[in-house]
């Protein structure tokens, strides 16, 4: 018997084909994500308040869909959003929260980047949110050596990864969240760690990238697959597609447009600035088409 699932959170096909399945939505499961990253981690001096979409596209789904004997429903995912929509942050404050938030014991969570550099942003990112939380500065300690974060006596742990570094046979990963993976010089990485988390309960491959500009790639593939999945043309109910852009059709000179690709506008991203940049662009093809 499907569960009585509600409208807002049956957006695709495959979220039909899930409650036919006996998926259910746990409202109070994705409320105590939400609550965890107000109440435990900060941005800047505030506490870190998701932003709509946030929640309602990224958070909420992960967190609240659930299969029938309770694990969650969503192991895989890719969140497509244009460049200073808040992606690093979210990531690093999902990070923290699959390491000391999620009910997994002896966790480890990874962030995966193309290079060392921008491996080290992420593990700064998180740092820094740690440093910031009284409640979390507690329970974790920061290896700013070893780009780590520490729970306890190591059995938890948080680590940044890059495709330069040495092998990642091995891992047992609660967590895999790939950043800018538009960016990572070919697939070995992805390859390795795409299984890593099998030993898992309920383990989660996460992908949040920007655009890069070529489809013919790692970050393409799975990018064209998102919309398929989006669109209906492929059912996959463990995957959670989210994809923030305008279409070919918009038009692009439009503040709707603006607003549809942009979900941090307003918010993250200053409209005045972007109102600046549009002008900008207006005589520049080259800025146009970034």
């Amino acid at each position: 018997m499907p569960y009585d699932v509600p409208a807002k959170w049956i957006r695709t096909p495959s979220d039909r084909q899930a409650v036919d399945e006996g998926c259910w939505f746990d409202e109070a499961a994705a409320e105590w994500v939400r609550t965890f990253f107000r109440e435990h981690l900060r941005l800047g001096d505030d506490p870190f308040a998701l932003l709509p979409w946030q929640y309602e596209q990224v958070i909420a789904p992960l967190f609240g869909w659930k299969r029938e004997d309770g694990r969650r429903r969503f192991t895989r995912g890719f969140i497509f959003t244009p460049k200073k929509n808040g992606k690093t942050s979210l990531l690093a404050g999902l990070s923290i929260y699959l390491l000391v938030g999620d009910g997994e014991r002896s966790a480890e969570v990874y962030t995966a980047a193309g290079s060392r550099d921008q491996a080290g942003i992420m593990y700064r990112e998180a740092a820094k949110m740690v440093r910031a939380s009284p409640s979390i500065a507690q329970v974790i300690t920061p290896k700013e050596s070893s780009k780590r974060l520490i729970v306890g006596n190591g059995d938890s742990f948080y680590a940044a990864l890059s495709a330069e570094a040495g092998t990642k046979e091995g891992l047992n990963a609660h967590a895999v969240l790939f950043d800018e993976l538009h960016t990572q010089p070919n697939r070995d990485l992805w390859d390795c760690l795409k299984y890593a988390g099998a030993a898992r309960r309920q383990p989660l491959h996460l992908t949040i990238t920007t655009a890069g500009s070529d489809q013919n790639t790692l970050c393409g593939e799975q990018y064209l697959y998102a919309k398929r999945v989006l669109s209906g043309e492929v059912i996959d109910t463990s995957f959670l597609a989210v994809v923030f852009e305008a279409a070919k059709e918009d038009d692009w000179t439009a503040e709707a447009t603006w607003f549809k690709a942009n979900p941090s506008l307003g918010a993250a991203i200053g409209l005045e600035q972007f109102r600046g940049d549009f002008k900008e662009a207006q005589e520049s093809a080259a800025k146009e088409n970034t």
